[in-house]
């Protein structure tokens, strides 16, 4: 290589990297991001004379879009390519149920607080539903992945705004614009998102655009009883434009890196009390719903991090993916808030109320709350709203459980009578089990009796199971009980954490709570407070629910302490109960574990025989 040659290469790589430093807009390296996508839909490319070896905006290099010849907007005046600006600005929003941030680097939403709710009782600032410290990355970006465009990286212009709305522009080239305008209604949980393509767009070669949700949003820190990680939620739609039921996925790893889902009506990021929903407006037809995520083993320790820190572990987008057709209407609702059913209901459109998940016993989760709902709006306290709810459930479930007692005391007399025939069998044959079996089960058909019915307190339990569970979801999911205070109680959706301790105990961590022994010590008085019986299967019974009541205050130990209130008073209105029961019995004639027989006052003489040669009573 001669030396003209040398410097000649050393000169352009010099004018590179000054390019490059000057002129390129420098890209954000964040886990998750935003990175440029090759053709992830498939579509084949078709290079055009008029990009090759052109510089589209944000110094973005095309691949060729395959579009010489194509619609105009005539609605919309095309100006001159629009030069990135230097300075990236930021726009406020606000409606006093929103507060927006959005910047002109990439037309992004970054910020979404909502100034009705709190971070947390201690920390009274407005809780944030979108930030960079959660690491949302910023929602409502755009794509071309067709043309490895990645709009969401360029500086866009600013070129309108007003109190409610901001309308950033961008060029393509010197023949194609993109304008993005976001409005906030002046009231309400919803904005408005609109897309528009100015100058020769073609259809013929199907370019697709993507626009995508944040990466994740605020949820409950992990760990609390009420808590789960965020989801992704769908509702697809049915051929009469009906909503379909909504599926609630997991935020995890993705098989490939997305997934893709036609005929979707909407779709979003969703947490414990909050959604992030995006839905096509106007035509039905809408593309098909982007979910995209990381694929498993990418970045994981530090997603595991994030998780750790009280964040949305995995990043997870979901969006949509369309046509570029300058004739539609490419406009998006976006729904940024509570998961409040006052406020859902409000958005009875698209079935808003499908973001509450209340699981399989949705059934019986709807009416407790509105049961707690109306308690509330007498007492003006949710803490006496649960505990009235806790006495409807026990008088709706007293005809079970005094029909169960009443079951059970009465089987107990009968194993009482039936016990010296029983020691006789035990005793005769010892020896043979099978024949002992045999006999022991004749003598309770016999006398009418079932030890089985004995265990009706295991069994009304167990009947009481999906009644728990449900108040959990319902625990879980009502808005309306977050940062609610009762008594020391902080927060009804929280354990009730009385005081924080010098050290951490294994499963239980280094909170005392108060609300779960209480509860274990009331539910042994109610065991305690139980007839005895002499028959050792139903002292085993007894000992085996004292077992499961400990094991319960363990089980309980991190639940919500609004379900634990419920719990206290259920047993406490139990043991008001218990006596209730044996008092109206014992007017019936029924006390457990004494046979209603009549016993002599001494042995009685047998009566002779009769028979031959026997001799006889003389009669009278």
């Amino acid at each position: 290589m001669d030396k003209r040659t040398f410097q000649a290469l050393l000169v352009c790589f010099a004018i590179s990297i000054l390019y490059m430093n000057l002129f390129m807009a420098p890209q954000e390296q964040s886990p998750g991001g935003n990175e440029p996508v090759a053709n992830p839909t498939g579509i084949t490319e078709q290079v055009a004379g008029d990009l090759q070896g052109s510089e589209t905006a944000g110094n973005i290099p095309s691949q060729g879009s395959g579009a010489t010849q194509g619609n105009t907007d005539s609605s919309a005046t095309l100006t001159a390519p629009v030069q990135p600006p230097a300075e990236v600005k930021t726009v406020s929003l606000t409606n006093g149920m929103l507060d927006l941030v959005l910047s002109s680097r990439g037309a992004l939403l970054t910020e979404v607080r909502l100034p009705e709710y709190k971070e947390s009782l201690e920390d009274q600032e407005p809780l944030s539903l979108l930030s960079p410290a959660l690491k949302s990355a910023g929602a409502l970006g755009l794509r071309i992945p067709a043309m490895q465009l990645d709009l969401s990286r360029v500086n866009w212009e600013v070129v309108a705004e007003d109190a409610g709305s901001v309308r950033f522009q961008t060029a393509i080239d010197a023949e194609r614009q993109v304008v993005h305008s976001i409005t906030l209604p002046a009231e309400g949980y919803e904005l408005t998102s609109k897309v528009e393509f100015l100058g020769n767009w073609s259809t013929t070669n199907e370019l697709y655009y993507e626009i995508l949700g944040a990466e994740r949003i605020r949820f409950e820190s992990s760990g609390r009883a009420t808590a789960y990680p965020n989801q992704w939620v769908a509702a697809q739609r049915n051929q009469d434009g009906s909503i379909k039921e909504a599926v609630h996925e997991s935020v995890e790893a993705l098989e490939g890196g997305e997934q893709r889902k036609s005929n979707i009506a909407w779709g979003g990021l969703e947490s414990t009390y909050f959604a992030q929903v995006i839905r096509p407006l106007g035509e039905r037809e809408t593309g098909s719903l982007v979910i995209r995520g990381k694929e498993p083993g990418v970045d994981e320790a530090l997603f595991n991090q994030y998780e750790d820190d009280g964040l949305q572990g995995w990043p997870l987008r979901v969006g949509f993916n369309r046509l570029i057709d300058p004739t539609a209407d490419h406009s998006y609702a976006v729904f940024l808030g509570p998961k409040d059913p006052e406020v859902l209901s409000q958005n009875a459109s698209w079935d808003a109320m499908q973001l509450i998940d209340y699981g399989f016993f949705g059934w019986l989760c709807r009416p407790f709350l509105a049961l707690l709902r109306f308690f509330d709006s007498i007492f003006g306290s949710w803490g006496l709203a649960i505990i009235a709810l806790t006495f409807v459930i026990r008088a709706v479930l007293h005809p079970v459980n005094k029909r169960n007692q009443r079951q059970m005391q009465v089987q107990q007399q009968g194993m009482a009578r039936i016990k010296p025939q029983m020691d006789e069998i035990r005793e005769r044959f010892k020896n043979d089990p099978t024949t002992m079996h045999r006999k022991t089960q004749e003598l309770f058909k016999q006398e009418g009796v079932n030890p089985a019915a004995m265990f009706g307190g295991c069994l009304f339990i167990f009947l009481q199971l999906p009644i728990w569970i449900a108040l959990i979801n319902t625990f879980s999911v009502a808005i309306e009980l977050r940062q609610t205070a009762f008594l020391w109680i902080g927060d009804l959706t929280q354990p009730d954490m009385l005081f924080q301790m010098p050290f951490a105990l294994p499963l239980l961590g280094d909170w005392f709570n108060l609300l779960p022994l209480i509860y274990v010590v009331v539910t042994l008085i109610n065991q305690r407070m139980m007839p005895k019986s002499e028959d050792p299967q139903a002292q085993a019974q007894q000992k085996m629910m004292a077992f499961m009541m400990i094991a319960f205050g363990f089980i309980f130990y991190s639940f919500a302490s609004g379900l634990l209130i419920y719990f206290i008073i259920s047993a406490l209105v139990g043991i008001g109960e218990q006596k209730l029961i044996r008092k109206e019995l014992a007017a019936a004639g029924i006390t457990p574990g004494v046979a209603q027989v009549a016993v002599p006052s001494g042995p009685a003489t047998p009566a002779p025989p009769k028979g031959p040669g026997r001799p006889g009573k003389k009669k009278s």
